[in-house]
């Protein structure tokens, strides 16, 4: 009885460290499975933009999938918003205090920020630098999309009627157009626990144009192309949807 015991528990252990070997190699391997992410960017402008704005941030994020190959495709949104505006398109408003008057015979207490948006769709490629962990490494992609940006006025008490309503789009120089981008940095998800997420550098390129009708500022409608760039420090904090053994475990 004593030997077949001992038996048994060989066996037992046995199939328990194959099984132990077996997960171990499994993730070494690179597998495949859709994730959500959240990111942040600080952006620096460039082009015609470093006129307009200065340094803005956008936060925003996107879908995904990961092929067994590493490659990865999505979509991703997000809002830009940055307080550095260059130009004051209410020059024209100011009276010879440099004040714009509200309907009250008052100062009008105006704010001018950034406000924007960008949208895109985006093919990428993991390159792995480790053996044990295939899902993990420096991360090249690239994407199409559209950029929109504009000065966007806020009126403290909404009690000042030139920058109201639709007179305030006469001011606002709402700019959009298709974007191009190209990311480098590091894609990380990890064989366990909740460190998924990029870190990198990306460089934004958008094509865009004034789209209001006219321009209250310069009692013209403003015209051409203009080349708008943003360099961008960007991280983003990934949720992977895997599926394991038949069962399937979310990774936060």
């Amino acid at each position: 009885m004593f030997k077949y015991f001992n038996f048994l528990v060989f066996i037992g252990i046995a199939l328990f460290t194959t099984t132990i070997k077996a997960q171990d190699k499994d993730k070494k391997k690179s597998d495949n499975f859709p994730y959500v992410y959240a990111t942040y960017s600080l952006q620096i402008p460039g082009g015609d933009l470093v006129n307009r704005f200065g340094t803005s941030s956008d936060i925003g994020g996107g879908v995904g999938y990961k092929t067994k190959t590493n490659w990865t495709i999505g979509a991703e949104a997000s809002y830009i918003f940055g307080n550095d505006v260059k130009e004051n398109p209410l020059e024209n408003l100011l009276n010879s205090h440099n004040e714009i008057t509200n309907m009250y015979g008052e100062p009008s207490q105006i704010k001018m920020r950034q406000a924007g948006l960008r949208i895109s769709g985006n093919v990428g490629k993991i390159f792995a630098v480790s053996s044990t962990n295939k899902n993990s490494g420096i991360y090249l992609r690239g994407g199409i999309g559209f950029l929109q940006h504009k000065i966007y006025i806020e009126n403290e008490g909404n009690n000042t009627p030139q920058v109201l309503n639709d007179y305030r789009k006469g001011y606002d120089r709402l700019c959009n157009g298709v974007s191009f981008s190209e990311f480098i940095g590091w894609q990380n998800f990890s064989n366990k626990g909740g460190f998924h997420f990029i870190v990198g550098f990306e460089f934004v390129q958008a094509i865009t144009e004034n789209r209001r009708t006219w321009d209250y500022a310069t009692n013209t409608k403003i015209e051409g192309q203009r080349l708008d760039l943003l360099y961008t420090f960007k991280i983003a904090w990934y949720i992977p949807f895997r599926r394991q053994q038949s069962n399937q475990y979310f990774y936060y």
